[in-house]
């Protein structure tokens, strides 16, 4: 909302002014299990146990106005669907009305998070900018002609308290000012179209820091489309099944805090209008070392101007998404975008993941089925969980990319930043922004003022590193050109 966004200066000074995370004391038997579980593994050590104090100083200053703020999802729809279907959501703190938009949807959340009602609708949108008016509010939501180039920002692991994991970079990087200020400023520019989390968002079993920061991005993001993934410590958020409890999410909060248009929607009872799955119920299996969600809530496919996306997580078993691995592949078929990504979370499999459910091996693994074979090279993947931003794999040409580092520590250097997407122009090109790292130092104030005299990050490329520049147009299995 407009007052928190005014706050931001203050919230910088309290989060310098915070001391470095420290474990809780506290070693109940729980604690023991998360200490042996991440002691032998790449993973998050346990956050302090409280919110920070500029947390709870920025939460007692919320004020009536804020909470009318429109929590405002965009995700496209499932791709068999037809490419003018779009599912719009609105998030809020109660049943509204909404007289003035069609939704079909309207329930309070179930199983998490419970303090959050979900409003939503699948709806056809024409190509080009189309004016909405929701709750007495104008947004325009712009679908990209198919088959034109789109631009979009993509992280994963963000992270800026450390309640509940210890998010090392929070102050180093001022993670929380930073990434609010970056994403409204990017997306200030119209020809914006995209942003994406992949995994481990927030690091958050409650649901309050993620409505903390969504409290600060504008609607200027909001309106655009939203891709989110599911990771560990979504599920867990000790990261993983070993030392998981009652108190845990199992991607349930964030299922209908982040709405996707997904293939669970498509499967009896299921349908366009109640199109989530909430035949697990963790509280009645009470089996919370183990995925407590149906994989189908999360397991989406579809095509944004150029570019097709495919979407899973990697905590469902491998031969119950394979049927619908192999729908999404029948589809890019037909609808032949000029690059597929495969997004995930994982780059490995265990803290969760099943056997050939990591992102590389799900690549990997539908390369073999029809319709994706024939992509070639053109089928790539992005991934986090290592918190670290390199290029990930190569084969004639780069394949995957590792975008994990925006807060988190890992056996890398520190580094924080993110990646754009730019399929514009005849290519499809990534380009990573390095906002601070040990070995660039801080380049936030160059960027983000780059951004905001320019007026789009298309326009600061010296800042960025070119981690893909392919041509959009090639022949199926190959690089060669048309």
């Amino acid at each position: 909302g407009a007052g928190p966004q005014a706050n931001l200066a203050q919230i910088d000074s309290a989060v310098r002014d915070w001391p470095e995370p420290q474990p809780a004391v506290a070693m109940g038997p729980r604690t023991l299990l998360l200490l042996a579980f991440t002691s032998s593994a790449s993973a998050a050590e346990r956050g302090t146990g409280v919110f920070e104090p500029w947390l709870e100083k920025l939460w007692a200053s919320r004020t009536e106005a804020d909470e009318r703020e429109l929590e405002l999802r965009i995700a496209k729809g499932l791709g068999s669907k037809g490419y003018d279907k779009v599912r719009v959501s609105v998030v809020a703190p109660r049943l509204e009305a909404f007289d003035d938009f069609p939704f079909t949807y309207r329930e309070q959340f179930r199983y998490r998070w419970t303090e959050n009602f979900l409003h939503s609708a699948l709806v056809k949108l024409n190509a080009g900018p189309n004016e909405l008016s929701i709750g007495g509010r104008k947004v325009t939501v712009e679908l990209p002609e198919e088959d034109t180039g789109i631009r979009g920002v993509f992280w994963a692991d963000p992270c800026f308290s450390s309640k509940w994991i210890t998010c090392r970079y929070a102050q180093r990087f001022q993670t929380f000012n930073r990434s609010v200020e970056m994403l409204n400023g990017i997306f200030k520019d119209p020809s914006m179209n995209l942003w994406g989390i992949l995994g481990d968002n927030f690091y958050d079993q409650t649901g309050e820091l993620t409505k903390t920061f969504f409290d600060h991005i504008s609607l200027d993001v909001k309106r655009r489309f939203f891709l989110v993934v599911n990771g560990n410590h979504d599920n867990w958020v000790c990261g993983g099944p070993e030392c998981g409890d009652a108190s845990d999410n199992f991607g349930l909060g964030q299922m209908q805090y982040y709405p996707a248009d997904a293939v669970a929607s498509t499967l009896e009872p299921q349908d366009d209008v109640n199109f989530l799955d909430f035949s697990v119920d963790p509280d009645h299996r009470r089996e919370y070392q183990s995925f407590q969600n149906s994989g189908t809530n999360f397991l989406s496919y579809h095509k944004l101007g150029n570019i097709g996306f495919l979407s899973f997580s990697g905590a469902a078993k491998f031969e119950d998404a394979k049927p619908h691995m192999e729908e999404a592949c029948r589809y890019f078929e037909e609808a032949q975008p000029a690059a597929v990504f495969v997004v995930g979370h994982w780059n490995s499999e265990g803290m969760g993941c099943l056997k050939d459910m990591a992102t590389p091996e799900v690549r990997a693994e539908i390369l073999r089925l029809p319709g994706c074979r024939e992509l070639g090279d053109r089928l790539k993947y992005m991934d986090g969980h290592k918190h670290c931003n390199y290029v990930q794999a190569h084969n004639e040409e780069p394949i995957g990319f590792m975008i994990g580092a925006h807060g988190m520590d890992d056996h890398c250097e520190a580094q924080y930043g993110f990646l754009f997407l730019d399929s514009t122009g005849g290519r499809v090109r990534l380009y990573y922004f390095e906002v601070d790292s040990a070995t660039r130092g801080d380049r936030f104030e160059d960027i983000r003022g780059c951004v905001e005299s320019r007026g789009s990050l298309a326009s600061c490329l010296y800042f960025a590193e070119t981690w893909l520049d392919v041509p959009a147009e090639r022949e199926r299995g190959s690089g060669v050109l048309v």
